[in-house]
């Protein structure tokens, strides 16, 4: 009797766990890391966005990625006032424009997430000056963002 309670308990918690929304996910994520007690850094935040759009362009390993991103979102946000809603409307906006890249490069946003959030929960290591990084020995999951292209009926 035991047993089944055991699989009826991880039944549950798997559930809850699917219907949940990818922005959830994420948020536990964080907050899991303890990243979200870190609090809001604007600086760092901008520079987080910055480093992984340096780290696209293939010019930029991450190391050298995270030192520019650095220096440029420093030197762009200075000692400027932060208006809340400003900076959440932008970021806001950012997922938007970043959907929308997704979708021209025929790759559907939703299945994008659930695989770049899969591959980042596969991720163990610490919290160094605010950031999480990896643990480079980890065996990792890597998404699989071939399975997120839309198909030609779509």
């Amino acid at each position: 009797m035991l047993y089944v309670i055991h699989i009826a308990t991880i039944h549950i918690i798997v559930s809850k766990f699917n219907s949940m929304s990818i922005f959830q996910k994420i948020v536990d994520w964080n907050n899991e890391r303890g990243l979200l007690e870190q609090g809001f850094d604007y600086t760092k935040e901008v520079s987080f966005i910055v480093e992984e759009l340096l780290e696209s362009t293939g010019k930029f390993d991450s190391v050298t990625a995270r030192n520019e991103a650095t220096r440029f979102a420093t030197e762009m946000v200075g000692k400027a006032s932060v208006d809340e809603e400003k900076v959440v409307d932008a970021f806001a906006d950012i997922i938007v424009f970043a959907s929308g890249a997704i979708a021209k490069l025929g790759y559907d946003p939703t299945k994008v997430m659930d695989e770049v959030y899969t591959e980042i929960n596969s991720r163990s290591g610490e919290l160094r000056e605010g950031k999480f990084v990896k643990d480079p020995q980890a065996i990792l999951y890597t998404a699989d963002l071939k399975s997120c292209r839309y198909s030609e009926e779509e």
